[in-house]
């Protein structure tokens, strides 16, 4: 077993912030020419090889965002796939993305809470007495956190349930389980699935209080995070709106979208720009949540000072008024989506 700098070191874009999900164009080009013309079946498989031929030849690296991925396109064109095959192999690409994503997570997460305290010396005087003593509680929890995830990761990759993951990446590579002549239909036949996926996320985005967060400094976020979880929940169908279109990619009209009203001189975002764009706004808003989390953990440390838990206090509110930023982001950029066609 090769030392976690080996096994578990990601793409260059895939530590660069919360958003970082590795495009992979390549592995979509590779399957556009199938994709294009024959059957869903095919088209779907097609993706689902380039992507898992990407998983293959990085090894020992790993790459969540392919991960997750495939296991986006396993949940939403289930239909098309083996049920309890394709369900088995989206719940353990799941869990296996989620853990090796977790080191990469927590050095994010110190990264930002750092950049916190730095700020905060710069413009807060009273800061300066527990500012080293906050950084310092941060650094060791973070890092034994970020420890302890390598190690479950270095743990699982050794282990004979990963190479059974290994095993049916392999498969997809090769033979995807279709489900009985599910997937005889024209490549087209996926673009429903395609934009059930954007109803799902439409559905979401509509039980959330944008009219609240439409507004700046709302203070919505401020004090109470149990709200967060719905915002995650978007993020997830997000996430798999914006991977369903990609399996789509090679089937949707080339053509370059109007000018906008507004700005006739440049071309409207494309609706694959747009998930990306919201996909990268809500992967700031669960960074900026997590990292209040972990500075508000801090502050719950037995017998630290008066001046050390103060400073804590505002670097947790901080990422708070970060969470709800986001949020207010997210709200104007949230668009009306047209279906695939």
């Amino acid at each position: 077993m090769t030392d976690a700098s080996g096994v578990l070191a990601p793409p260059a874009a895939a530590t660069a912030g919360a958003s970082a999900d590795p495009a992979t164009g390549t592995a979509a080009g590779t399957a556009a020419g199938t994709a294009a013309a024959g059957t869903a079946g095919e088209a779907l498989a097609a993706h689902l090889a380039a992507h898992a031929g990407t998983f293959l030849r990085g090894l020992p690296a790993i790459d969540p965002g392919v991960l997750h991925r495939v296991a986006g396109a396993l949940h939403t064109f289930d239909a098309l796939l083996e049920p309890a095959w394709a369900r088995e192999l989206h719940d353990e690409l799941t869990r296996l993305g989620t853990l090796v994503g977790q080191e990469q997570a927590y050095t994010r997460r110190l990264a930002r809470l750092a950049a916190a305290l730095d700020s905060l010396a710069c413009v807060d005087s009273e800061a300066g007495p527990g500012a080293p003593k906050a950084r310092a509680l941060l650094e060791r929890q973070l890092t034994l956190a970020r420890s302890r995830a390598h190690s479950l990761a270095l743990q699982e990759l050794g282990s004979a349930r990963f190479h059974a993951v290994a095993d049916r990446m392999t498969l997809l590579v090769s033979d995807l389980p279709l489900r009985g002549r599910a997937g005889s239909d024209p490549a087209r036949a996926l673009l429903p699935y395609a934009t059930a996926a954007r109803r799902r996320l439409a559905e979401a985005v509509a039980a959330l209080p944008l009219h609240r967060t439409a507004h700046p400094y709302s203070g919505d976020a401020l004090h109470d995070a149990g709200d967060d979880l719905p915002w995650r929940q978007v993020r997830l169908l997000t996430l798999r709106a914006r991977y369903a279109l990609e399996v789509c990619a090679p089937l949707l009209d080339p053509a370059v979208p109007a000018p906008t009203p507004a700005a006739a001189s440049a071309p409207a975002p494309t609706p694959a720009a747009t998930l990306a764009e919201l996909a990268r706004l809500l992967g700031r808003h669960q960074e900026a949540a997590d990292a209040a989390a972990a500075a508000a953990l801090a502050g719950a440390t037995p017998r630290i000072t008066p001046a050390t838990a103060y400073v804590l206090g505002v670097v947790h509110a901080d990422q708070r008024l970060d969470v709800e930023a986001a949020r207010h982001a997210f709200t104007l950029a949230w668009p009306t989506l047209e279906p695939p066609t």
